[in-house]
């Protein structure tokens, strides 16, 4: 594909890790997806956050007819969890895999603002919302003195307004999504950390093993042939334009963007992620089984040299070949199409024509 036969090989190698990298992470995705750990994580954020108990009282119909009034005790997590705000996408009892800052802020306002004593009475001003933020019992006391700080900003932000466009209630509320926001990416955080990468070295780990995946050998084999070098490396150009790629590294490099979101909020949404994951990890996968031969097969034993030394040096070679590859599906997807795009946009870029005058263009001479 170039002049550099050691370039193609680097290409190739890079293109090769890109793909490995897609399938891990495509089903560390669909694992994460089935299990639902973020929805997991979720919960137990809010019910760890809003530990205290509150009394919610529901109506039920007993055989012949008469409503029966019941109360239960929760807690203010598992209230916020089942507001129909939130629940409307999710069983009653568990929490979604995303929720919308927005409904967070009015379940949680909607909560400490009711008074049992007047069930239509709702927070009208900043000033009624701090007298409810005062007398509840519902919050611990670092968040209730947390929103109480965000209640007199507001009230002392929209005093210096000149232009009033916007309520006290409205900047509240704008500080109450923005503190879920910034926990919510704590949350991603702890999912990177407890469950995602645990996953990516299991399922890199597998991969590399099921496919033998050797970096070593890989790499004699695309030196050795340079037919193949030059087509994977010319696949490795392409990909860079490729939409399908692209959009999977955009999802794979952005998960902040899903943080905010109900993305995975119905059956219907889940099953279409689910699809695309399933789709970049068929693609990719079909890719690398053109590209280059894998598996694990007789033939390099059957060349290999027999004796104590030789066999100790061909595992020692397929031992570090294979943690290479482990380790390079571990950097992860977006890492090595960055890398490729720039190798891409290098060699697309080439040398400054020269000017009539033999000198380099534009260089003022």
């Amino acid at each position: 594909m170039s002049n550099f036969p050691v370039l193609d090989l680097v290409v190739g190698m890079i293109f090769i890790y890109f793909l490995l990298s897609v399938i891990s992470s495509s089903a560390v995705e669909m694992l994460l997806a089935g299990f639902k750990i973020r929805s997991k994580l979720l919960g137990e954020w809010l019910k760890t956050i809003f530990d205290k108990d509150i009394q919610i009282a529901h109506t039920t119909k007993d055989a012949t007819g008469n409503e029966i009034t019941q109360t239960k005790t929760i807690t203010l997590g598992q209230a916020i969890m089942d507001h129909c705000a939130i629940t409307a996408l999710s069983k009653a009892g568990k929490a979604p895999s995303y929720i919308d800052a927005k409904n967070f802020a009015s379940a949680l306002i909607e909560k400490i603002t009711y008074n049992p004593n007047d069930k239509f009475s709702v927070a009208t001003d900043i000033d009624s919302l701090i007298t409810c933020i005062e007398n509840t019992t519902l919050l611990p006391q670092d968040i209730q003195r947390v929103l109480l700080t965000y209640a007199h900003e507001a009230k002392n932000t929209y005093a210096g307004l000149s232009s009033k466009v916007v309520s006290e209630l409205d900047l509240f509320r704008q500080k109450l999504e923005t503190w879920f926001d910034s926990s919510m990416d704590r949350v991603t955080g702890a999912l990177k950390t407890r469950w995602a990468r645990p996953f990516t070295f299991t399922v890199a780990f597998i991969i590399t093993l099921s496919l033998n995946a050797d970096s070593i050998s890989i790499a004699k084999y695309l030196y050795s042939n340079p037919e193949v070098r030059a087509k994977v490396a010319g696949e490795a150009y392409a990909a860079t334009k490729d939409t399908a790629f692209i959009a999977t590294v955009n999802h794979l490099k952005l998960p902040k963007d899903t943080t905010g979101n109900d993305t995975a909020a119905t059956l219907k949404q889940v099953k279409d992620a689910l699809n695309e994951q399933y789709t970049a990890l068929k693609k990719a996968n079909g890719t690398l089984q053109d590209a280059i031969p894998l598996g694990w097969n007789s033939s390099t034993m059957a060349s290999a040299d027999h004796t104590a030394k030789g066999i100790f040096f061909l595992w020692l070679s397929k031992v570090v070949g294979l943690m290479g590859t482990m380790l390079a599906i571990v950097m992860g997807a977006p890492f090595w199409f960055e890398l490729l795009n720039k190798i891409a946009n290098l060699r697309s870029a080439g040398n400054k024509p020269a000017t009539s005058g033999g000198d380099a263009a534009g260089d003022g001479k």
